[in-house]
C-alpha cells in the first residue's frame, strides 16, 4: 500500500522501538541541545556463498550463461571490493565446500560448472525444502553474510503452496527469534535457460526446453551492520539480468540513523530549529494548498538496497503525510527524503517507516501454473514465489509491533 497512514497523531504511540540519536528522543518533543551522527565501526565480517544444487539449476549451466557471469563477477567483487575471500558451498540435500582444482582460480571453476560437475561435486542425499536450505545457510550470524543463489521454486508435499508458506512463516519467526535482528533482501535476475525444467503443477514433470529465461535469485541474510559495506561495494543492479529487489530488515533498539532538516524542494514556509539534526519546524504555513519539506539523512547501515530506499512506495508516514521523492545526494547524509500534504494543522509528531508489505513484482512474478515454461509470461515466473515471500514478510510483521521497520531518525516536530 502506497503511504499508508500508521495511527493518527493524538493517539499515545505505545510499545514501538525508541531509537536515541545524541541528546534526543526517538518520540514525543525531542529535548533541547545538540546532537551528532552516531559513530560506525565497520566489523570484521565473513561472506558465505551457498549455490543450490538441485536438478532444475542444471539448466542455467549453460557455455554462454548470465548464471555463470554473475556468478563469476559476484565471487571475483567480494575479494575485489570487500578485501575478504569468501566461502563457496553447494547446498541441497546436504552442504558441500566448493573448492577449485589446484592452480585453477574460482572464476575459471565457476565457468566450468556443467550439470554433471554439478551433480558429481555434491551428490544429493535427497530432495530438500527451502526452508531447510534457509536453515543451512543461517547458523551462528553474529560475524557473518550469508548469500544463497536459487531458482526458489517453492513448493508443499500436499502440493498446496499456501500451506508451504504458512510453515515458512512459522520457520522464519524462529529464525529471527534465534539470531536476532537479521535482515533477508531478495534480488531478483533473469538468465538462458536450456535443460530440462521439473513442473511443479503437473507433479514435478519434467519439461525439455531451449533458449529460453527463467528467473533466479540472490537471498542475502545478515544483521544490519554486517551488510552496510556489500550493500555498499557492490551494485547488484550492474549484474546481467538484474530486475528487482526486496529488503527486510528487522527493528532493534541499537538501529541509529543521523538526519538534518534542509531547505531543498520547500512549498510552503518554514523555519527549522538550530542545529538542523532536531528535526523541528516552526512556523509551518502552506502554499497554494500545499505543504512540503525534505530532510538529508545517511541510511547506509539499514540494510537496504538503493533501488528499494529510492522508491517512495515503500513508506509510510502518519497524519496524511506522504514521501513523494527519494534521491541520492553527494553529503555525507546521501538521501534527500521529501515529504508533503494538502492539510496543515499542527502540531505534528512525524515518523516515517519502511512497508513490510510485498512489492507489486513479487505478485507478478509468482505463479501456480508453471506447465508451459516456454511461455512468455512464464519464462519471469517462479512456481510458489509470492508464497515463498509471503511467509518470509509475515514473519517480518510478526516480529514488529508497527509490522513495518521505522527510520530510526528522530521523531519530525512540525509547528505553526
Amino acid at each position: 500500500m502506497k503511504n499508508a497512514n500508521t495511527p493518527t497523531r493524538g493517539i499515545p504511540l505505545m510499545c514501538i522501538l525508541t531509537f536515541l540519536l545524541g541528546c534526543g528522543s526517538g518520540t514525543g518533543r525531542p529535548n533541547s541541545g545538540s546532537c551528532s551522527a552516531p559513530k560506525y565501526t565497520e566489523p570484521a565480517v565473513s561472506y558465505s556463498i551457498y549455490i543450490e544444487n538441485s536438478g532444475s539449476m542444471a539448466g542455467y549451466l549453460g557455455n554462454t550463461s548470465d548464471f555463470k557471469t554473475v556468478l563469476m563477477n559476484f565471487v571475483s567483487d567480494i575479494p575485489a571490493y570487500l578485501k575478504q575471500e569468501p566461502n563457496v558451498f553447494l547446498i541441497g540435500g546436504r552442504v558441500c565446500p566448493f573448492h577449485p582444482e589446484d592452480g585453477t582460480s574460482f572464476v575459471k571453476s565457476i565457468m566450468g560448472l556443467t550439470p554433471n560437475a554439478l551433480r558429481n561435486l555434491c551428490p544429493s542425499n535427497g530432495s530438500s525444502p527451502l526452508p531447510q536450505i534457509i536453515d543451512s545457510c543461517t547458523s551462528n550470524m553474529e560475524r557473518k553474510v550469508s548469500i544463497l543463489i536459487s531458482d526458489c521454486i517453492f513448493s508443499a508435499k500436499d502440493g498446496n503452496p499456501a500451506s508451504a508458506a504458512a510453515e515458512l512463516k512459522v520457520f522464519m519467526a524462529k529464525k529471527l527469534q534465534a539470531e536476532g535482528s537479521l535482515s533477508t533482501i531478495i534480488i531478483k535476475y533473469n538468465a538462458n535457460f536450456t535443460g530440462t525444467y521439473y513442473a511443479e503443477a503437473a507433479g514435478g514433470k519434467p519439461v525439455k526446453v531451449k533458449n529460453i529465461n527463467r528467473p533466479f535469485y540472490l537471498l542475502i541474510f545478515g544483521k544490519k551492520l554486517n551488510l552496510a559495506s556489500i550493500l555498499q561495494k557492490i551494485d547488484f543492479k550492474h549484474y546481467p539480468g538484474f530486475e528487482a529487489s526486496y529488503c527486510l530488515s528487522a527493528n532493534e533498539p541499537a538501529d541509529a540513523a543521523y538526519a538534518v532538516m534542509t531547505y531543498k524542494n520547500r512549498k510552503g514556509n518554514f523555519e527549522f530549529v538550530k542545529p538542523s539534526c532536531m528535526m523541528r519546524i516552526s512556523e509551518a504555513e502552506m502554499s497554494k494548498g500545499v505543504f512540503q519539506f525534505s530532510f538529508d539523512a545517511d541510511l547506509r547501515q539499514l540494510g537496504y538496497l538503493d533501488d528499494y530506499l529510492l522508491n517512495t512506495q515503500h513508506y509510510m508516514v502518519n497524519d496524511g503525510f506522504s514521501v513523494v521523492a527519494v534521491n541520492k545526494t553527494t553529503g555525507q547524509q546521501p538521501y534527500n527524503i521529501t515529504l508533503s500534504t494538502k492539510q496543515l494543522h499542527p502540531p505534528y509528531f512525524l515518523k516515517l517507516l519502511l512497508a513490510y508489505d510485498i512489492p507489486s513484482w513479487v505478485i507478478k512474478t509468482g505463479n501456480e501454473n508453471d506447465r508451459t515454461p516456454s511461455d512468455s509470461i512464464q519464462q519471469h515466473q517462479t512456481f510458489g514465489f509470492k508464497q515463498l515471500v509471503t511467509g518470509i514478510s509475515d514473519a517480518y510483521k510478526g516480529a514488529s509491533t508497527d509490522r513495518a521497520f521505522k527510520l530510526p531518525i528522530r521523531t519530525i516536530e512540525i509547528n505553526n
